[in-house]
């Protein structure tokens, strides 16, 4: 009997097995025929499932037993497909225009995009790896409207610097970032592979949910988690693979050794006697070199009825196209989700990212720029030859670029989501980030030249690290009752970070090798030593917002906070901010419907008050400083004494911000418009400024609440999806027109009505001043060249003029030339912006190209300036002034002095356009993909920076810098590269 039960039980077992069958299909989507990614399926009456690929395709095994398979996705319809034993399916959804509405983050939440009163624009996990880059803000480069992403460098490592609306205080004009409730000033550390998506809160309505911190913008990011819902998806695995070259885009136009010689003895009659027997060094040649980058990223994602789980780990290693700079990177990201019961969820997201980074020396871009042509690089005897006034760039190369950084950046969001009873939840999350960083410099030994050299070897030693951590208590309330739909949170969060820097340093050092590199008694130098504490800072707020619709046409959004500061003194700690939006879905509106235009129409207004609080919590505190020792009574004694002068009546900037916006969709929303119009006007904006002498403040700067900036413009975005004969395509693009203007600059103690900055070799350039922009470049304007000395007679002139000298023109008419004739000569902020993008699809085969581009800027060419040394000339010298009528606009060859003065012979466009990206890819078969055992299968080519065109004689005119008073002015900076890249993405 045993026997025969034993045999039944085979034989059940493998009729089972027979009657389970494999079915494949594509999904595709109802409105353009393309396929659908990321599709849920599953059969009906079970947890079994999957997911649709990159190409729409899918694999499912079925029992005989299994009737039905139900297909979902956001935007389309729910779709059953019965099985009825064939093996092959398409399967075409429809799309659901009450449902088609894009879920857009917020502070806090998140709301259907026909729901938003707010300013947002949104960019997805595939637009944010398109750059091979560290910073993820780097894929925002042309993408957004009013968003403005600059490199600050070309440096390995080197973060962007990020504007949204313009430039708004002259304190810190970076937005803030909100990775996954954690609130953030860089993301340096983060992975672009990891994050789902980019959020740009721009208006009031969006950002005054962050209080103090929302004035210059939000940027909220959202990284990727397991498969939502209460089915088990198997786990996917993700592997991209990218290698890229990076090479110099172009080289700065400069005097050859025969050019400079002839230029020189211009002004040196015989320096140089045989000009043609002279080398021809190509500094730029033998400083810049091609460098490889790489990036590696490999991820594993699911779910079951309990869980979510993505876990992700990235690898970054860039190599500098200047040599001995690098930036490693290596990232590892944790996001779960454990659903405990069907109301309660507890959740951690968590990221950690080591780095190492060798710093190059930042004047060797400058020393190859300076350095004369007719020097070769090396002595006879190997040594490097003397090069006057900047030095022998390749000698710096190697002696003076032992600087090494490592770090490590720990962030983790830890958080219980509860659904209570009508309509209401409650979400706790803690905060926690964590920084540490460990800098080396070590100088050895080296003689050059007498200006070239280190006699005794020198070691310092950086340690800094901070601990922010966030409490958030949020309350939520959604309902629907007949047409009136409610959704309002109320929260209480509380937030402290604290920072410490240790320097200590070391001369003569024994030995070079990094092994040696360490402090005793013997070496200990107390000259470089110093320690900084910044702790104590801290906040609490009170936040709360209510989002109302009526009969899905008719919006209104209430949003208030209020924040408290340890930065500020008691008076003045407190501070409210608030907004208010409205919004009118007119497509809702039958009388719009029978017009038969438009498949989406809605116009939207907002108004609030943001603040700012980016300064350090000791501004409104003086201080004492250390370390002044004196000799009393003979004897050598320690001592202190008054250091700088403090403000304890500081309080909040404050901006507020105007916004209309209007968004129009057609041919059922393939061609979408969004427009959108603002005006923001920061007051109070918190200024370091220069006091008089007398008030004991030995010429250090104080804080105070002490200008007004407005911003105004336009913002317009549009794209276009279609399809002809199998050829899918999407075009896309951006402009922003913007207008920058310092109202007021003041403070309380006699400070004018200007601000300098732009310090260029003690030499200021730069002026904010009411009516303008800020950080306007500043100095003379010239007015042709002097051809004569009877020209040179009669024309207001400096007494260091000359005939063949530039003529600065007499803006005054005071008959003379004075440091009050200079003027603003222009701006370094663009009066628009704009990007275009295009995508298209065919087959196996994909292409994109991203453009961008920037108008109106002006850059100040400052390395072509101050000249106490015989250096290097830029090309534009040989059309020089030679004799009269030879040039109204290039003055006659000289070392230095009077020409070199700051003014707008060196202030150039900066205007450019830019093909950002070039992409072609191929996905093999879906057939091919699976004998391998993968889902999906891409290769691709790409260039980043492909070519720039402007008039710029820099390396690239979009330098830029976070000091807002300093932007644009080109002292020789590490250049953007072009980069080549072959890449392979993998899912399995």
């Amino acid at each position: 009997m045993r026997f025969i039960l034993l045999i039944i039980t085979f034989l059940c077992i493998n009729f089972a097995s027979f009657c389970q069958r494999l079915i494949e299909g594509k999904v595709l989507s109802g409105d353009d025929k393309q396929p659908l990614p990321g599709v849920s399926i599953g059969i009906e009456g079970t947890t079994r499932g999957t997911i649709s690929d990159a190409n729409g395709d899918f694999q499912l095994e079925v029992k005989d037993s299994d009737k039905a398979l139900a297909f979902s996705f956001v935007g389309y319809k729910p779709t059953i497909v019965q099985l009825t034993g064939q093996n092959r399916l398409e399967v075409t959804l429809q799309p659901d225009v009450m449902n088609l509405d894009e879920v857009v983050v917020i502070g806090y939440g998140t709301v259907n995009k026909s729901d938003l009163t707010g300013a947002v624009s949104s960019l997805k996990s595939a637009d944010l790896t398109k750059v091979p880059a560290l910073n993820p803000m780097q894929a925002l480069q042309g993408r957004l409207a009013g968003v403005q992403v600059s490199s600050s460098s070309g440096a390995p490592g080197a973060a962007p610097v990020v504007r949204i609306r313009g430039v708004g205080t002259f304190n810190n004009s970076a937005p803030i970032y909100v990775v996954d409730g954690m609130i953030l000033d860089d993301i340096n550390f983060l992975n672009s592979a990891d994050i789902k998506s980019v959020e740009v809160l721009k208006d009031a309505s969006a950002t005054v949910i962050y209080g103090s911190r929302g004035a210059n913008g939000v940027i909220i990011i959202t990284t990727k988690q397991g498969n939502a819902g209460n089915k088990e998806t198997p786990t996917v695995f993700e592997v991209n693979s990218e290698y890229s070259l990076q090479t110099l885009q172009r080289k700065i136009d400069l005097l050859k050794g025969r050019e400079f010689a002839q230029v020189v003895n211009d002004f040196k009659p015989g320096t140089y006697n045989n000009v043609d027997a002279l080398p021809n060094t190509d500094w730029q040649d033998l400083v810049f070199k091609q460098a490889p980058l790489q990036n590696f990223n490999v991820s594993a994602s699911g779910s079951s009825s309990k869980i979510q789980y993505y876990v992700g780990v990235g690898y970054f290693n860039q190599e500098g196209i200047i040599p001995n700079s690098s930036f490693e990177r290596l990232t590892v990201k944790i996001n779960n989700t454990f659903k405990l019961t069907d109301r309660i969820r507890l959740g951690n997201n968590m990221n950690i990212a080591p780095t190492r980074q060798q710093n190059t020396n930042s004047g060797v871009v400058f020393a190859a720029y300076r350095a004369w042509p007719t020097l070769a690089p090396y002595q006879v005897n190997d040594g490097y030859t003397e090069v006057p006034g900047v030095g022998n760039p390749l000698a710096d190369l190697e002696y003076t670029t032992n600087n090494f950084s490592k770090g490590l950046r720990t962030l983790s969001n830890t958080y219980l989501e509860v659904d209570l009873p009508k309509g209401f939840s409650f979400k706790t999350s803690y905060n926690f980030d964590f920084q540490y960083n460990k800098n080396d410099n070590f100088v050895p030994v080296f003689f050059v030249s007498a200006q070239q050299q280190n006699s005794l070897s020198t070691l310092s030693k950086r340690t800094s690290d901070e601990v922010n951590w966030l409490w958030e208590n949020i309350l939520n309330y959604k309902k629907t009752i007949g047409k009136h739909r409610i959704d309002a949170l109320s929260g209480y969060t509380m937030q402290n970070s604290s920072s410490e820097f240790t320097q200590l340093g070391a001369r003569n050092i024994i030995r070079d090798s990094q092994d040696f590199w360490y402090l005793n008694n013997n070496n200990f130098s107390s000259v470089e030593n110093g320690v900084d504490l910044n702790r104590n800072f801290s906040m609490i707020s009170f936040l709360g917002r209510a989002n109302y619709v009526f009969n899905d046409r008719y919006l209104v959004t209430v949003s208030f906070r209020r924040d408290g500061s340890s930065k500020f003194s008691e008076n003045n700690r407190y501070a409210n901010f608030y907004s208010l939006a409205l919004g009118w879905n007119l497509i809702e509106e039958e009388f719009i419907k029978k017009m038969n235009v438009f498949s989406n129409l809605k116009i939207r207004g907002s108004w609030g008050g943001i603040g700012n609080e980016k300064i350090t919590y000791r501004d409104r505190f003086s201080s004492v400083s250390n370390g002044l020792n004196t000799v009393f009574n003979g004897t050598l004694q320690p001592g202190s004494s008054f250091g700088g002068l403090g403000n304890p009546n500081l309080k909040w900037e404050t901006t507020y911000q105007l916004n209309v916006g209007l968004e129009a969709g057609f041919f059922d929303d393939r061609l979408a418009i969004e427009i959108d119009y603002f005006n923001r006007r920061t007051e109070g904006i918190l200024i370091p400024l220069s006091v008089p002498g007398h008030l004991g403040n030995a010429g250090a700067q104080v804080t105070f609440n002490a200008g007004q900036v407005t911003n105004r413009g336009l913002e317009v975005n549009v794209k276009y999806d279609g399809n002809v004969g199998g050829l899918g395509y999407k075009v896309g693009g951006n402009t922003t027109f913007i207008q920058n203007e310092v109202n007021t600059v003041s403070g309380d103690v006699g400070v004018g009505n200007f601000l300098r900055g732009g310090n260029v070799f003690g030499a200021f350039v730069t002026l904010s001043t009411p009516g303008s922009p800020i950080g306007s470049f500043f100095g003379y304007q010239t007015n042709g060249v002097f051809q004569n000395a009877a020209e040179l007679a009669a024309y207001p002139r400096d007494s260091q003029a000359g005939v063949g000298d530039l003529r600065f023109a007499d803006t005054n008419n005071d008959g003379k030339i004075t440091p009050e004739d200079r003027v603003v000569l222009g701006s370094p902020i663009p009066t628009f912006l704009y990007g275009f993008n295009l995508e298209l699809n065919f087959r196996n085969f994909d292409l994109s190209a991203d453009f961008q581009g920037e108008g109106g800027a002006k850059i100040y060419n400052a390395k072509a300036t101050i000249r106490p040394d015989l250096y290097n000339f830029e090309a534009s010298v040989i059309d020089r002034w030679r004799g009269e009528g030879t040039s109204n606009t290039e003055p006659r060859a000289t070392q230095g002095g009077y020409n070199f003065l700051p003014s707008n012979r060196f202030i150039q466009d900066a205007s450019f356009f830019r093909l950002r990206t070039l992409s072609l890819g191929y996905s093999f078969p879906k057939t091919l993909a699976s004998k391998a055992g993968m889902r999906v299968a891409r290769i691709y080519i790409r260039s980043t920076n492909l070519f720039t065109l402007t008039q710029f004689t820099g390396y690239s005119p979009e330098i830029a810098s976070e000091n807002v008073t300093d932007n644009r002015v080109d002292r020789g900076s590490y250049p953007v590269a072009i980069i080549y890249s072959v890449g392979l993405n993998i899912s399995f």
